[in-house]
């Protein structure tokens, strides 16, 4: 039987009927993708929130990559109040009326499939930055403020857009599968690139520094300098390894043939659309855990909120006592 996405019959009430049959989850596992999704579409938003407001109100933050990241955290916003619960409602749907919910099927399509092609491009931007800020450190500021951050911020957004385009436009029978596996390639061959020449970059400057270990106190600025750079770029590897792993189960399971190779709105299809989903409430964890500036943003803006908190409190208390 082909459960591809695309799959039609020529008879509506069978086709109908074939949906009711297949657009049903057990209870158990309904509820538990529901819950699952729910909880990230929560933590998700709030903490990509977290991450804008912290590179726009902490001067600290607002460097080049950081407003990669602030654009990265935008495509995840789309994720987790867009796609999540739109999933939620679909899930509700199989679950507990066996109805496939296709209008909010298709709307979540359109939005998932922007916000994921988005984040992959700008995996891609993410290391064309820290490329060249590791291998042409002196010029990197120059690069960046002339013309270098907004081109890689327009491409990250402007090439997205394209694949929904060329899908309207391309004859029925192309594989349009391959549209969305041209974007991955493309993208993944850029970040494979830019991490292969900053890691000889990296061994070629180890190399000329154990040869010049008279002059490292003049150059301890560089290196330090050089040192961040490095830790920022191995930070947003581990960014770019995490969407690899969340995302991979399901672009093979499609894009391996041009239709799925588990069943639609099967527990397998629903799990692993769900991991791929819950990428985007990690990154903030990442950043949490391994940069300290992005660290100290979130516990000053989580100490201003709860200051906030209690003052409002203590304001509607006294009001309250007043009168």
């Amino acid at each position: 039987m082909n459960y591809s996405v695309d799959n039609t019959t020529s008879n509506p009430t069978s086709n109908l009927s074939a949906e009711l049959l297949d657009c049903s989850l057990p209870i158990a596992h309904g509820i538990a993708l529901i819950s699952t999704n729910a909880i990230v579409g929560v933590l998700g938003t709030l903490g990509n929130l977290l991450v804008c407001v912290a590179v726009v109100t902490n001067r600290r933050l607002r460097r080049p990559s950081n407003y990669l990241l602030f654009s990265l955290a935008i495509a995840d916003l789309i994720v987790t109040m867009v796609c999540e619960p739109l999933v939620v409602a679909i899930l509700a749907n199989i679950t507990f009326f066996n109805d496939c919910a296709a209008n909010l099927e298709h709307l979540f399509k359109i939005f998932s499939r922007l916000s994921c092609a988005a984040s992959v491009v700008h995996m891609a931007a993410i290391s064309v930055d820290r490329f060249i800020a590791i291998v042409y450190p002196l010029h990197y500021k120059s690069i960046l403020k002339s013309y270098g951050l907004k081109a890689l911020l327009i491409t990250s957004w402007i090439f997205p857009m394209t694949a929904p385009v060329l899908g309207a436009v391309v004859p029925e029978n192309f594989p349009k599968g391959f549209l969305g596996l041209g974007m991955f390639a493309l993208s993944y061959a850029t970040v494979f690139m830019c991490y292969s020449l900053i890691v000889i970059s990296l061994a070629k400057h180890r190399k000329e520094r154990n040869q010049l270990r008279a002059a490292r106190s003049s150059r301890d600025f560089s290196q330090s300098r050089r040192s961040v750079e490095v830790r920022v770029a191995f930070t947003l590897a581990i960014v770019i390894v995490v969407f690899t792993v969340s995302w991979f189960p399901l672009v093979a399971t499609f894009f391996a043939t041009g239709k799925l190779l588990v069943k639609s709105q099967g527990i397998a299809y629903m799990w692993i659309r769900t991991l791929g989903l819950s990428n985007s409430a990690m990154n903030f964890l990442i950043y949490g855990a391994r940069m300290r500036s992005f660290r100290e943003a979130f516990a000053a803006i989580g100490r201003k909120y709860y200051r906030g908190v209690l003052n409002l409190k203590f304001s509607r208390t006294r009001s309250h006592n007043l009168t």
